[in-house]
């Protein structure tokens, strides 16, 4: 089979589990609706005839329908923003992480990390697919800086195996890779529990979603305590 042809039917494979995704995530509204209604109506209606570790109970089954709502909004969110046609243009990805930088610090007060751009930086991709990507790895590295004494952000490229590929750095949290082998780039998989850091653990998952629809490949280097760089590259890499 012909590379374009491999491509064709890929396309059509992720835009049949797209539209099965949005079947079977709408199909189970209604069912998160009714638990959190009814769990609602009974403590409303019945509080009184109920003791406070049944009203615990209670708060822990609206709590989770509303993980599990969160969750559907997560995968129809990483299906949407990675489907569609590709467009590649040539582009300044220096200027755009420049851009995304700035949109962040807005998001995150109180937090200012150092950011260090290479100039220069480009690559033909698909304009939107890429801020999306960006835009995940550059909050991924704002969140996880949130508790360094001197946070900082490098976005740059390197040469690996004769091939060049762009990185953004961060000297946050980091991770043991042991752990995250097989996971860390799954729909929901998270290196750190919810008390430690929120989100859903879509992000990655997005972003390799991107880089895979421009026939690439996305890794990671990370040490606890220390920092994670995500890199990524293109065929034309």
């Amino acid at each position: 089979m012909r590379p374009e042809e491999c491509q064709r039917r890929l396309d059509e494979l992720n835009k049949e589990m797209d539209q099965l995704l949005y079947a079977i995530t709408h199909d189970l509204r209604a069912p998160l609706r009714a638990i959190d209604g009814f769990s609602q109506a009974v403590l409303e209606d019945y509080g009184d005839a109920i003791d406070d570790e049944g009203k615990d109970y209670l708060k822990r089954v609206r709590n989770g329908g509303k993980k599990v709502n969160a969750y559907i909004d997560g995968l129809l969110y990483m299906s949407r923003e990675t489907r569609g046609d590709l467009n590649p243009e040539p582009l300044d990805l220096s200027a755009m992480v420049t851009e995304i930088n700035a949109i962040l610090t807005n998001e995150y007060a109180g937090h200012s990390p150092q950011l260090t751009v290479a100039d220069g930086v480009s690559m033909t991709m698909d304009r939107i697919l890429t801020r999306t990507l960006l835009t995940k790895l550059l909050d991924n590295a704002w969140k996880f800086t949130a508790k360094s004494d001197n946070p900082s952000i490098e976005f740059g490229t390197v040469i690996i195996n004769g091939k060049v590929a762009c990185f953004v750095r961060d000297n946050g949290t980091g991770f043991d890779m042991h752990y995250a082998e097989g996971h860390l780039f799954g729909a929901f998989q998270r290196m750190h529990g919810d008390d430690e850091y929120g989100g859903l653990g879509t992000g990655l998952a997005t972003a390799r979603r991107i880089i895979s629809r421009h026939g690439g490949e996305i890794w990671a280097e990370s040490e606890q305590g220390v920092g994670t760089t995500l890199f990524f590259r293109t065929t034309e890499g």
